[in-house]
């Protein structure tokens, strides 16, 4: 499992291997956080020597096999952004400047820490108002992991479904309702794939 799949809604994975050709194209804000992502990457290579003189790297996919229960292992896989000697750094692009980190984004970088075996994290949004940095210090080990594995569900957040390519097409969306939201199918959404 992708770590970018662990973390956001588990049928939202399934479709995209479905139906391939909706899931690549990519939304103007998406095509944005990529190219922020892709340029900062290239810019911390180039420029190595003076910005980070203990990289590792910005180009390793990284996995390690966390066991569910006696039956059941699975296999995450992640490619962090940049790698540091001690610490996994995670870049993302926001219209606007938050207080604090979105859960999701927390969650990919514990995820890529666990994934490199370190106990410092960074998550540094770029913004068009500045940058705006949280550093994470904890020891990830398996039972984050198999927390997120046990409670991956069709949505995981209920915010994921508006910005959803799949939202008219899926039995698991939510649909706000006057302030509340609910499902199309609550007996479907309980047991998602």
């Amino acid at each position: 499992i992708h770590t970018h799949d662990l973390i956001r809604c588990k049928h939202k994975s399934y479709l995209e291997t479905v139906f391939p050709e909706i899931a690549t194209s990519s939304a103007p804000a998406l095509f944005l956080g990529e190219s922020v992502d892709e340029f900062v990457k290239k810019l911390v290579e180039m420029m190595k020597d003076n910005l980070f003189t203990n990289l590792e790297t910005t180009n390793i996919e990284l996995s390690k096999t966390v066991k569910l229960d006696e039956e059941t292992q699975i296999t995450i896989i992640g490619k962090p952004d940049i790698l540091l000697e001690d610490t996994v750094i995670e870049i993302k692009y926001s219209a606007t400047i938050e207080n604090k980190p979105h859960e999701h984004h927390l969650n990919q970088l514990k995820i890529y820490m666990f994934l490199a075996n370190k106990n410092k994290g960074a998550l540094i949004y770029f913004t068009p108002q500045g940058l705006r940095e949280y550093i994470i210090e904890e020891n990830i080990d398996e039972n984050f992991i198999a927390e997120l594995l046990r409670t991956w569900r069709s949505p995981r957040y209920e915010w994921e479904c508006q910005y959803c390519t799949f939202r008219h097409i899926c039995p698991y969306r939510l649909i706000p309702e006057q302030g509340n939201i609910s499902t199309i199918n609550k007996n479907k959404n309980e047991n998602s794939s």
